[in-house]
């Protein structure tokens, strides 16, 4: 059964139930009021007749007459009896009524006194079945006697007749309601199945790939919440399809440039240690290849401390060891590691800081670690710059934290836009950066070292006006403690 169906029956059901429900206490509520009604109205004309009797009793002609008046104009059946309990005077104004058959004991009580009114069962009356009766004693004027008895029914033909008439009404009215219930059940299904098929049809269409399938409700309803949430989802999910394929071909690149970036400094070592070891090269010569050779070992462990690095971090077991340092010293130290490499290629490195700088809340072996690597990287990738700064500028605030900004600046030949984008991502090498080696990591995981301290890498960079890494290192009031990531 479709929801439409189901909530379109529901209603129905509830609304009839409740017409039924209501019909009958109606009825019911409606038929003791005018029984009450009535057997009240029955006994005003009863004591109204008595009196007027007992003031003629002697004359029967007068009360016969005063009977047949009550009889006719209500309607009712009229007996008048006398002290003994003897029908003196019938008058019928209920027509094809047989005479029915008192109850004994109403009588006789009403002689003794006291009036009575009530209804009883006439089972040879098929017709009118129930009566509703009041009596009333006839007394002489000085109320010491009793002369008679006044007796008045009716059949109860008026709240049978009045409860068909609410019969109709209600049977009316449920047809009405039925109606108006049917058409709102068809219109609040049709407002909940509809959102209900947009996300069953966004649903099959992302099990079919399509992440970009949205279902476009509005409102804040249970509904357009739960759309938003499944928007969100597959918005998540292409998100992360797109992560994915993005770091599937950085793999592929990473095996690509491991193969190359391996296999020809290997290729190179091995042909040199040979050479030595067949005695083909000695004395000087012998010596120039065994420092090659170290430098080569030197490179391939540089790769290979960076691979350790990317997996130590992925697996949460980078060691991250937070202290308060001087940032000035740790850029002094950079600068004094890096002099070397510097000159040989005739590019001056000039440090420059702020007065009054504060003290920094970093690692300083991984801080330092990060800065030679831009300093390295500014060394391959800017050769023809003649200056390569360092430079600490004034503490700056943002999100209400305050941070040491710490740059490296050269004037080489700068970025394009998209190399800029994918700079920081793994494996990534421009065009420009494969003659130079490496695996495309260096940027990567000094973004993630510095987010692992609360800091933060930023690159600006333009083609022809040369590039500029900031690093913002954080600071903090109080001593620093160790600082686990698993």
């Amino acid at each position: 059964m479709s929801i439409r169906t189901a909530i379109t029956l529901t209603l129905l059901g509830l609304t009839l139930g409740n017409l039924v429900g209501l019909s009958l206490v109606l009825n019911i509520a409606l038929k003791n009021f005018f029984v009450r009604d009535a057997i009240a109205d029955l006994r005003r004309q009863a004591l109204g007749l008595a009196f007027q009797a007992k003031s003629e009793w002697n004359n029967q002609a007068t009360v016969r007459q005063w009977a047949n008046i009550t009889a006719q104009q209500g309607q009712l059946q009229v007996i008048v009896f006398d002290s003994r309990g003897k029908k003196l005077i019938i008058s019928k104004g209920v027509s094809q009524t047989k005479s029915i058959q008192l109850p004994t004991e109403v009588i006789s009580k009403t002689l003794g006194g006291f009036s009575q009114q009530g209804r009883f069962w006439v089972t040879s009356d098929t017709q009118y079945p129930w009566w509703l009766y009041s009596t009333a004693p006839v007394r002489q004027r000085d109320n010491s006697q009793v002369l008679g008895v006044v007796y008045i029914a009716m059949p109860m033909r008026r709240p049978r007749q009045f409860s068909q008439q609410v019969e109709g009404v209600v049977i009316t009215m449920a047809l009405f309601v039925t109606s108006v219930t049917a058409v709102a059940g068809l219109l609040l299904s049709r407002s909940i199945t509809q959102p209900l098929k947009r996300l069953h049809l966004q649903a099959e269409r992302l099990g079919a790939g399509d992440y970009l399938a949205r279902s476009h409700l509005q409102g804040r309803g249970e509904l357009a919440q739960l759309s938003h949430l499944l928007d969100d989802m597959a918005y998540q999910l292409a998100t992360t399809l797109e992560a994915l394929k993005a770091q599937e071909i950085s793999r592929r690149e990473l095996v690509a440039n491991v193969s190359h970036d391996l296999r020809t400094p290997l290729a190179s070592l091995r042909v040199e240690l040979e050479a030595v070891l067949d005695g083909l090269v000695s004395g000087e010569k012998a010596t120039e290849y065994l420092r090659r050779a170290c430098r080569e070992t030197d490179y391939l462990a540089g790769l290979v401390e960076q691979l350790l690095w990317l997996a130590r971090a992925d697996a949460g077991q980078l060691l991250v060891n937070l202290q308060e340092v001087s940032a000035l010293a740790i850029a002094q130290e950079c600068i004094s590691r890096m002099e070397l490499a510097a000159s040989s290629l005739n590019i001056q490195l000039q440090l420059k800081s702020a007065p009054k700088v504060p003290l920094v809340c970093v690692d300083p072996e991984l801080t330092g670690q990060v800065v030679l690597n831009l300093l390295d990287n500014a060394i391959k990738y800017a050769p023809n710059s003649e200056v390569i700064s360092l430079e600490i500028l004034p503490m700056v605030e943002q999100n209400h934290k305050y941070y040491v900004p710490l740059q490296v600046r050269d004037s080489g030949p700068g970025m394009e836009p998209e190399v800029l984008h994918r700079a920081t991502q793994r494996f990534y090498r421009s065009s420009q950066a494969r003659p130079k080696g490496g695996l495309g990591l260096g940027l990567a995981i000094a973004q993630q070292v510095f987010t692992l301290q609360g800091g933060s890498l930023e690159i600006k960079s333009q083609l022809g006006q040369g590039t500029v890494v900031q690093l913002l290192l954080p600071t903090k009031q109080g001593l620093c403690c160790q600082k686990y990531l698993k």
